[in-house]
């Protein structure tokens, strides 16, 4: 069904904001009843991970506390943008991951009112649903993954039917309980003059861990490591070398649920370790990319000794290799290298299929400067829906900005 996109409510303002004309969207609660023919005509034109195969697997596999909506938006009947939302319940045990810390960092960006109260009611209800957020954009992926569209249409305006669509959204979603907060997320620099039209809804932008990205300008991995300083060259052979002992292995659907138990496990070292925990996944989700997406996806385990001690997962995009979830036995970890061998094993794929880019993701920013990675910052959006939901929210958003790091330059300086 469409439905037209003519007036959002505004606080900001006493009357209502005029929406662009002829506009009008259409939501589907799942991808199998998305109208595939308007939705691919747009989705070329941006982000491969809106492409419904990935938007398939998601949701074949999601977890319990993960809904999806999917919208199509209209300029005088014809598709012009499409945008993909998440509904995502935090359970108390995402809140206790930081509730639970007791660290003078942490202190500081919570009020001892607050981390008081929400511990006592939050803690002990581990079984309820605590905290809704909607997510225009995607949990599993870093990036602009959230809306895309067709070229020649004024973003600004398309992002004012955006918020419309939202709002419609979080009206039909209050027949499951209130959304607490909307969040639209991962914008890069170059986008922030159309996002900053969501300042006119009552939205507020902060910094998230940037992108970490390397440009892929060797044709071997040997001609990487020679154009690396002496002192950085002698540490990734180093690493190289430790890592010597561990053998990879390419897994296929049938073998990662074959190893599902262990995968987890590996996993789960890494997800636990998070800040904030968003969204779980679970051994099948890694099956059903590769069933899925075959060799788009590509999924490597590590043994040493005949003992799976790690594993990495990527997608190979037209001009982009792009790192996906890992998993580590932390325990060798340090002895063999396994993180920084993971590392360098991406660059190697990344040069093998010939890409322009690699994208690291967020999170580990120095360590991924090592190996040449670049910063590029994300900003994204959040809309609190009350007074409440903003008391709780401020104190995660303020401990989720960017921690300080130091930029590491692996390679020589060129002179001019």
């Amino acid at each position: 069904m469409l439905i037209s996109c003519n007036k959002v409510p505004n606080k900001k303002k006493s009357a209502m904001r005029k929406k662009a004309s002829g506009f009008a969207f259409a939501v589907y609660d799942s991808v199998s009843m998305i109208n595939k023919e308007h939705w691919n005509s747009i989705v070329g034109h941006g982000s491969e991970f809106l492409e419904i195969p990935f938007l398939s697997v998601i949701e074949k596999t999601r977890p319990e506390n993960m809904r999806f909506h999917y919208a199509i938006i209209y300029d005088m009947g014809q598709p012009v943008a499409i945008a993909y939302f998440q509904v995502i319940d935090f359970s108390a045990e995402s809140f206790g991951s930081i509730l639970e810390q007791d660290n003078s960092e942490f202190s500081c960006f919570i009020t001892d009112y607050i981390k008081k109260h929400l511990a006592n009611h939050i803690l002990r209800s581990a079984d309820k649903v605590n905290m809704r957020l909607l997510i225009c954009g995607n949990a599993y992926v870093s990036g602009e993954h959230g809306f895309t569209c067709a070229p020649g249409i004024n973003k600004t305006e398309v992002i004012d039917a955006l918020a419309d669509v939202i709002y419609r959204i979080s009206r039909a979603e209050k027949l499951r309980g209130k959304i607490a907060a909307v969040l639209v997320k991962d914008f890069y620099s170059s986008s922030l003059p159309h996002a900053r039209e969501l300042d006119e809804y009552k939205y507020h932008d902060f910094l998230v861990e940037p992108n970490m990205i390397v440009d892929i300008q060797w044709k071997t991995f040997e001609e990487y490591l020679n154009a690396m300083s002496k002192k950085y060259r002698h540490r990734a052979k180093s690493i190289v070398k430790k890592g010597a002992g561990l053998e990879r292995k390419e897994f296929n659907a049938e073998e990662i649920m074959a190893n599902a138990g262990e995968i987890q496990t590996l996993f789960n070292n890494v997800h636990l370790k998070a800040k904030f925990r968003m969204a779980s996944l679970t051994s099948p989700y890694f099956a059903e990319l590769k069933r899925t997406l075959a060799d788009k996806f590509n999924f490597t385990a590590y043994y040493h000794d005949g003992k799976l001690v790690g594993f990495r997962s990527s997608f190979t995009l037209e001009n982009e290799q792009e790192a996906h979830f890992i998993g580590l036995d932390y325990e060798l970890n340090k002895e063999l290298e396994v993180y920084q061998n993971i590392l360098y094993d991406y660059i190697i794929e990344a040069i093998k299929n010939n890409k322009k880019q690699l994208i690291l993701g967020r999170t580990a920013s120095e360590i991924k400067s090592t190996v040449g990675a670049e910063a590029y910052e994300l900003t994204c959006y959040i809309r609190h829906r009350n007074p409440l939901s903003n008391r709780i929210i401020k104190p995660f958003i303020d401990y989720l900005k960017p921690s300080e790091w130091v930029p590491r330059n692996p390679f020589k300086e060129i002179s001019i």
